[in-house]
């Protein structure tokens, strides 16, 4: 029997290269593993606390599809408090399945097949899943490392069409670690007034900013508020990556259609988890010690890579990566990332899965402890020696 035809969609839509590889490494015993962005602390303890106490009194019930209103009202202070932002708990904020269900979300509910989307490249590469399932198109919009990887207006304007209804722009970034500056971002919100376009702002690594950069919300901007939906997450900084829960802030009819899909999908995110997000808020100093401990290790990876000939990581001031360059050793980043896998059982993900502009490069994650990081970077420096083997 011949398989049954799928639905465009599900053609559409690329397996995330990262995920990929991920998979590939896990059957290596001794694996030094830099490929996953998932910190390695286990969940803050006043956190975990929270929940246990509030399982003892029987949480575990359908709340409403936008999140339970004490979180939502929590969520709407820590915006205003810590990002200027401005939002509605009622009507102006959801609570998410983690910052992947409020980016697949707000695709679905502001893209329309055949319309254009611009994204800075290189991109973490679910937001072609993201668009493609949207029948939306991804237009990349290329920076390098040069400018640290941030876009600017003009980049944009230059790669937009008519059909271009919007921007989706990630800062802090991932792979690059790119942080925006304040004055790029506000000369980008002048473009989306011009050009009526909407913008997705993915801000799920917002709290893990370096060496005097700073984190600036477009949606700051109450001109603005009105055409962003700014994505969060409590992932990366509270170290809550499998708790799955995140949040999205814009406008209320926007908000209002995210509710629906959400609706018709997964119908709320578990109550537990959002117990946890809350005593997150109540706990923001857990931010703090989580932070400090990416800084020193993101010193230590940047020391490493900085050592070795052939090799520029740059000097990324935002997430947990680094988005090394690797061209002077090999110009086929997949094939250097298997061999680093098989020779050394380091895993890492190679520039080429993040779209234009990423080959030649690596990606590192330093959300490993300093003892795999250190594991890693011995490993590295080996086969750089020897690249003459398998250089591209």
């Amino acid at each position: 029997m011949d398989d049954l035809p799928l639905a465009a969609r599900a053609e559409r839509m690329p397996q995330s290269g990262i995920r990929e590889i991920f998979d590939k490494a896990q059957s290596y015993d001794e694996l030094h593993d830099l490929s996953i962005g998932e910190p390695d602390f286990p969940t803050p303890e006043p956190i975990a606390d929270a929940v246990a106490g509030a399982l003892g009194d029987g949480i575990g019930s359908y709340t409403q599809t936008v999140g339970r209103g004490d979180l939502r009202r929590a969520l709407s202070e820590k915006l205003d408090a810590h990002n200027g932002v401005d939002a509605e708990p009622e009507s102006e904020l959801i609570v998410t399945p983690g910052a992947m269900g409020a980016l697949f979300a707000a695709t679905q509910v502001l893209c329309d097949p055949g319309d254009e989307v611009l994204v800075p490249a290189p991109y973490w590469p679910n937001y072609a899943g993201h668009l493609a399932a949207a029948g939306a198109e991804l237009v990349p919009v290329p920076t390098d490392i040069s400018t640290g990887f941030t876009p600017r207006a003009a980049d944009l304007e230059a790669a937009a069409s008519e059909d271009t209804v919007g921007v989706l722009l990630n800062t802090p970034g991932n792979p690059t670690g790119a942080v925006v500056p304040s004055d790029q971002l506000e000369a980008i919100g002048d473009t989306l007034r011009e050009r009526d376009w909407w913008a997705v702002l993915d801000e799920t690594y917002e709290d893990l900013v370096y060496d005097g950069a700073t984190h600036h919300s477009l949606a700051s901007d109450p001109s603005l508020f009105e055409r962003t939906v700014t994505v969060q997450s409590f992932s990366k900084s509270y170290a809550m990556t499998g708790w799955r829960i995140g949040y999205a802030t814009g406008p209320a009819n926007v908000v209002s259609a995210m509710r629906v899909l959400q609706e018709h999908t997964v119908s709320s995110v578990a109550e537990p988890a959002q117990v946890a997000a809350k005593a997150a808020l109540e706990n923001r100093s857990v931010v703090t010690d989580i932070h400090e401990a990416f800084a020193e290790r993101r010193e230590l990876i940047l020391d490493r890579l900085n050592d070795i000939p052939g090799i520029d990581p740059g000097s990324p001031q935002g997430a947990f990566y680094v988005f090394a360059d690797v061209s002077e050793i090999t110009t086929d980043s997949r094939a250097f990332t298997e061999t680093l896998l098989e020779a050394e059982q380091v895993g890492t993900v190679p520039g080429s899965v993040f779209g234009p502009g990423g080959e030649g490069y690596l990606r590192f994650s330093y959300a490993a402890d300093a003892g795999t990081i250190s594991a890693a970077m011995d490993g590295l420096e080996r086969v750089a020696e020897s690249h003459a083997d398998y250089s591209g």
